[in-house]
């Protein structure tokens, strides 16, 4: 009989925390920099482009579109600036897009004016969205810090209960070079894919050769 309540307890506990959990998923052409306050998983090749959160409750993500698009006769990788979002969240599954940006008029249309979607079982969900001040060629560096003093101010996006969000260990990334200009061919499944093409043609001959060293090591 112990035993029994034992199993019964143990299924509520994971029936209820089951219940109170949500997803996040994105876009192909989004990735999500940071979750209510703390940098998400993956890194500058790697991804995140899903989380586990609990749902009925306000959430804040920083995310960044990222899309090879058209330009002219070539084709460029588009990076936005990082994009803090706030919504609430309901009861079902998340999921945050974008449109296609497609070209340098997309581009500059979406410089101008983000425009990133949030939705809950095919149906929009309010929320308030701007640009987060980043320095750096990476929006990986110091993103936690920078959040936390935007969360610490009025932004329309802000989230004050995110504003003391601990620290996160920093990626090394020192001597960065210049990247050579030239015609880049890109073609892929993924967006990870085609930007890993696209640095990789933009590196000189050395970097590249220990690139493909260390690649067969992993």
């Amino acid at each position: 009989m112990k035993l029994t309540r034992l199993v019964i307890g143990v299924v509520a506990v994971f029936t209820g925390l089951s219940a109170v959990a949500a997803e996040i998923s994105t876009s192909s052409n989004i990735t999500l920099l940071a979750v209510d306050g703390q940098k998400a998983g993956g890194g500058l090749l790697k991804q995140t482009k899903n989380v586990t959160v609990s749902d009925n409750e306000t959430h804040q993500v920083v995310v960044q579109v990222s899309e090879i698009i058209r330009s002219g006769s070539d084709r460029r990788l588009f990076e936005s600036s990082p994009i803090v979002v706030k919504f609430n969240a309901g009861s079902g599954n998340i999921v945050i897009s974008a449109d296609n940006i497609g070209d340098e008029n997309g581009a500059e249309k979406f410089n101008k004016q983000p425009q990133i979607k949030v939705s809950s079982n095919g149906q929009a969900l309010a929320n308030q969205q701007e640009y987060l001040s980043q320095e750096g060629l990476f929006p990986g560096v110091n993103l936690v810090e920078n959040l936390s003093a935007y969360n610490s101010g009025n932004g329309k996006a802000a989230v004050p209960g995110f504003a003391t969000a601990s620290m996160p260990v920093a990626m090394g990334m020192t001597n960065v070079g210049k990247a050579q200009k030239g015609k880049v061919t890109v073609q892929g499944e993924n967006v990870a894919e085609q930007q890993l093409q696209y640095w990789f043609q933009q590196a000189d001959k050395e970097t590249q050769q220990r690139f493909l060293n260390w690649a067969k090591k992993q």
